[in-house]
C-alpha cells in the first residue's frame, strides 16, 4: 500500500465523500485529487454503489494503492420511491465479492442507513417484520460475497429541511420513529447481528452513527466512520489516537479528515431522504452509476 507520511503533520485522510457518491459518479475527479496530493495516507470512501471500485481503472488504482475504508450503504430500498436511482445489491455482488479479495477483511462496512420502512408505511402494519426480513436478507447476501460481516452501521433518518421537501414532493410519508420505537428496532437487529469482535479489531455487532439515546445498548457501540484506530489495525498505520473532526456533528466520533466531496456535484442516485442542498437526479436509470463512470475505449 502506497502512503505519503510527512513527519510533524497532521495524517491526511480523504473522506470521498459525505455530501455526493463520488466513487459512484465522480471516479476521475477522485483520482484527479489523489494524483495531485503530496501526502496521503489513507481514504474512506462513501458509496451506494461499489462498482467503479473495480470497473473504473484508474479509481482501482487508487483502492489498491493506498489504505482504504469502504462505507457501503444498502439499504434494501434500491429502485423504490426512497432510492429510485440506486443499483440494486444483485447487480453490485461480482464488483462486491472483487472487493472482498482485494481489500483486508473488515476494509468494506456495511451501513444499514438510514432505517426506514418500505414507502407505505402508514398502511402497512407488517413494517416492523418486513423491515427485519429485509435486514436479515440483505446481511445473509453481504456475508455470502464477503464473509462473515462482523457489524453493521445503522442511523434513523434525520428531518432536515431539504429530506422533508424531497420526500414530500414524491408522496413519501416522514417516519417520525418515537424514542420506543427507535429502540425496538435496535434491539431486533441486534438479535441479528450479534457481537464477534476478532481480527478486524470491533466488537459491537451493531453501530449507531450519532444516536446518543440509544448509547449504551448491550450490542450496540458508537460507530466511527473516518476510524483511525481501524485503518491503524489493517494496515498497519500510525493512525490511533487521532484527534475527533470539530466539523462533524457533536456525537459524531470520526476523526479529522478532509473531505473532497462537494454538495454542488449532483448525485443521480435520487434518494429523497437526501440532505444535500443541490438538487438531485432522481429520473437517472439505476444502472447509470457504474456506466456514466466507465472510461471510453477511445
Amino acid at each position: 500500500m502506497q502512503a505519503f507520511y510527512a513527519p510533524g503533520k497532521a495524517p491526511m485522510i480523504y473522506s470521498a465523500s459525505r455530501r455526493t457518491d463520488l466513487p459512484a459518479f465522480y471516479p476521475d475527479f477522485i483520482s484527479e485529487k489523489v494524483r495531485r496530493s503530496r501526502r496521503l495516507e489513507a481514504i474512506v470512501f462513501w458509496t451506494k454503489d461499489i462498482r467503479n471500485l473495480i470497473r473504473h481503472p484508474d479509481l482501482a488504482a487508487v483502492a489498491g494503492n493506498f489504505p482504504c475504508l469502504v462505507q457501503f450503504t444498502v439499504t434494501g430500498l434500491a429502485g423504490s420511491a426512497w432510492e429510485p436511482g440506486v443499483a440494486p445489491l444483485a447487480e453490485q455482488l461480482p464488483e462486491l465479492a472483487e472487493l472482498g479479495r482485494r481489500l483486508p477483511r473488515g476494509a468494506v462496512i456495511w451501513r444499514f442507513d438510514p432505517i426506514l420502512p418500505w414507502p407505505g408505511r402508514g398502511e402497512d402494519k407488517t413494517w416492523f417484520r418486513r423491515l427485519l426480513d429485509r435486514f436479515r436478507r440483505l446481511r445473509d447476501s453481504l456475508e455470502e460475497t464477503l464473509g462473515e460481516l462482523d457489524r453493521a452501521v445503522v442511523s434513523f433518518p434525520d428531518p432536515y429541511r431539504q429530506a422533508l421537501a424531497r420526500s414530500g414532493t414524491a408522496g413519501l410519508e416522514w417516519p417520525f420513529f418515537a424514542a420506543g420505537e427507535k429502540r425496538r428496532i435496535i434491539e431486533a437487529l441486534i438479535g441479528l447481528m450479534p457481537v464477534k469482535g476478532g481480527e478486524t479489531g470491533r466488537e459491537p455487532g451493531i453501530e449507531l452513527c450519532c444516536e446518543p439515546e440509544l448509547a449504551g445498548l448491550d450490542g450496540t457501540g458508537p460507530a466511527s466512520c473516518v476510524d483511525g484506530s481501524q485503518l491503524a489495525v489493517l494496515y498497519g498505520l500510525p493512525l490511533s489516537g487521532l484527534a475527533k473532526d470539530p466539523g462533524q456533528r457533536q456525537t459524531c466520533n470520526c476523526v479529522t479528515s478532509t473531505d473532497i466531496g462537494s454538495y454542488e456535484l449532483s448525485c443521480g442516485h435520487g434518494c429523497r431522504y437526501c440532505y444535500a442542498r443541490r438538487p438531485t437526479h432522481p429520473d437517472l436509470p439505476a444502472s447509470s452509476a457504474a456506466s456514466l463512470s466507465a472510461p471510453s475505449s477511445g
